[in-house]
């Protein structure tokens, strides 16, 4: 399945396409009904797959949008920009999201500002699409990057990451290193983009398992570090761009805020959809959520907005440094 959100994210759309979807799954024909069959749009999509709005579609189509936006394979394309992600083969990464292509709307502003030659590092890379659209928008400039350096503490996520960039890197130098807990700055030299899109969700310490007690607030460490040591990865008239949700933005923006010149590029207002803490079915969520709403101000609707009960405002900041 092919799903293409259009440069402003005021609209999405999902086709299938090739033989193993049109001729299998449709039983259709490639001679017949071409490479690309057109599946459904979506206005001002909030998620990439919105299973609310796609049951609201007409039952028969709704059944077939459904049984794609469940298969593991997809091909996201975003402002000609695309990646092929297969989740089977690699499930510890996530696909890129609503937050991901809202990134690269606001990308595109401090791209057309960037000196020939850029060099980019995404801090937290996941499946590498921020990346990738910094590289290609880079080169569309006719300025295409020096290099391109990606991090993560997810072996998996950097194999998605390389394979995608290496493919399209042309002249661009693609590199990479693996990251861990409480260090994920593990980077030499400067850049001049700093990309980030971290985990945001803050969760209360007596939620956290033995296996992740050196990281109690989810992807909160990660925003601190780079808030203290960010700058030391710039190069001068450098910049970081990062994703802030309403969900830790209380604790984290006053860190950006002590030492750096702070200017929100982009927002948008999303459900929060993380099973995990959303569902209800455990204990764990059931607290979690509670305490989402109770110390984050997590806006709860009643009844469900679009479908959904709980939201985050995102904000797309950038930092450069004061001094």
């Amino acid at each position: 399945m092919r799903i293409i959100v259009d440069r402003e994210l005021t609209q999405l759309d999902a086709y299938a396409e090739g033989a193993d979807e049109i001729e299998g799954i449709l039983d259709g024909s490639l001679a017949d009904d071409g490479a690309r069959i057109h599946l459904a749009t979506f206005p001002d999509p909030v998620l990439v797959t919105d299973p609310w709005r796609i049951a609201q579609l007409p039952a028969a189509q709704r059944d077939v949008v459904s049984s794609f936006f469940g298969l593991p394979r997809r091909t996201l394309e975003y402002d000609g920009v695309t990646m092929d992600f297969d989740a089977s083969r690699h499930p510890r990464v996530w696909s890129p999201s609503i937050d991901t292509f809202l990134m690269c709307k606001a990308l595109s502003q401090v791209i057309d500002e960037a000196a020939p030659g850029a060099s980019v590092l995404e801090v937290g890379c996941g499946s590498g699409f921020i990346a990738l659209y910094a590289m290609e928008a880079l080169r569309r400039r006719g300025a295409p990057a020096s290099e391109v350096h990606v991090v993560d503490i997810e072996p998996q996520a950097l194999q998605v990451a390389l394979g995608a960039l290496e493919r399209a890197a042309d002249t661009t130098l693609v590199t990479a290193s693996l990251g861990r807990r409480g260090d994920a700055l593990r980077v030499r030299g400067r850049y001049d983009l700093v990309l980030m899109n971290p985990p945001y969700i803050r969760r209360p310490a007596d939620l956290v398992g033995a296996a992740h007690k050196d990281n109690p607030w989810e992807g909160v460490a990660l925003l601190r570090e780079l808030a203290e040591q960010g700058a030391r990865h710039l190069n001068p008239g450098g910049s970081l761009v990062l994703v802030m949700s309403s969900l830790c933005d209380g604790l984290a923006r006053p860190w950006f805020d002590a030492g750096w010149k702070v200017e929100t590029l982009a927002t948008l207002e999303v459900p929060l959809k993380v099973y995990a803490v959303t569902s209800g079915l455990t204990q764990k969520s059931r607290a979690w959520i509670s305490y989402l709403k109770d110390v984050e101000g997590l806006a709860v609707h009643e009844p469900p907005l679009r479908g959904y009960a709980t939201w985050q405002r995102l904000e797309i900041l950038r930092c450069r440094p004061l001094a």
